[in-house]
């Protein structure tokens, strides 16, 4: 007949102790530095890092300002675009430019098309014998 025989607890190792002993086999060194870089190897790593960051930050404002210029321009002026805005960007917004101006072109069209209609509205309804009279009341 088996048995189940479960190990004994002396037989287990201890994580705890385990974890010590291989503490203690680890030579007795100081932290290295990222990188192997000493310190002032690091300190100008980061300030140069620093300097990439503030021209990266300069250039987005400037292309946030050309952004904001080219939306908030008066109709009917074309936006002056800076070179050193992506050529995608360029592109789009001079395709913004131009659909604005159609907007425009084709808002004034209705107006006039819209008039033109209210006129013929009132002729159908009053016809100009009918307005004679109204004119010399």
């Amino acid at each position: 007949m088996m048995t189940n025989q479960t190990p004994k607890k002396m037989d287990r190792p201890i994580k705890g102790k385990v974890e010590l002993q291989a503490y203690k086999q680890m030579p007795n060194t100081k932290p290295s530095r990222p990188n192997g870089r000493s310190g002032k190897e690091r300190q100008i790593a980061l300030e140069q890092e620093v300097d990439k960051l503030k021209r990266k930050l300069r250039h987005e404002e400037n292309v946030h300002r050309a952004l904001e210029r080219a939306f908030n321009r008066p109709l009917g002026s074309l936006p002056r675009l800076p070179s050193y805005l992506p050529p995608s960007t360029l592109k789009l917004l001079a395709e913004v430019a131009v659909l604005e101006e159609e907007i425009v072109r084709l808002e004034k069209q209705f107006d006039k098309f819209s008039k033109c209609l209210d006129e013929e509205a009132i002729s159908l309804v009053f016809p100009k014998k009918d307005m004679a009279k109204i004119a010399d009341l």
